[in-house]
């Protein structure tokens, strides 16, 4: 081979390098290590209980469920994502929340292409593209949760 076709080549391998390096920075989806290391910061900020949402301080003080969740969805809306929802879940009995026996009332978490993110500082209850199943097992074992809210829904599903 000559001299030219090794150039095209070596241009050609450049060019593929740079667009791999391009969609997996700017691209949103599960596999693509941008999106989980966002979501491993998020999981390693402080846990600061808040009194409702404050995701314009969380990258300076840290938050609690509802701040890493609003903090991740607004990450994949700002990378392309669409779908994205918040979800919250808690125990309803007889007709009135309650807390449930970790002594919660409700916890807040994202679910994205019918698959859940949640952005726990606890490392056991970190969730990344989880299925949705999986994930209602979990809380409602460990929490006792019952009910599902999908962002904008005034009616809960039982679980």
């Amino acid at each position: 081979m000559g001299k030219p076709v090794w150039i095209i080549i070596i241009i050609a391998v450049a060019i593929c390098i740079c667009c791999g390096f391009y969609i997996s920075t700017v691209m949103v989806f599960p596999e693509n290590p941008a999106t989980h290391g966002y979501f491993d910061m998020i999981c390693g900020m402080p846990f600061v209980s808040t009194h409702g949402p404050h995701p314009e301080t969380f990258w300076q003080k840290g938050g609690d469920c509802d701040d890493r969740a609003r903090v991740f969805k607004a990450y994949l809306e700002s990378k392309g994502a669409t779908g994205v929802q918040l979800c919250w879940m808690c125990r309803i009995e007889n007709g009135t929340m309650v807390k449930t026996r970790t002594g919660d009332y409700s916890h807040e978490f994202v679910v994205w292409n019918n698959r859940v993110y949640n952005p726990s500082h606890n490392q056991s209850r970190q969730f990344y593209n989880a299925p949705i199943h999986e994930y209602q097992a979990f809380a409602s074992k460990s929490h006792g949760f019952n009910t599902w809210y999908f962002e904008n829904q005034t009616v809960g599903i039982s679980f």
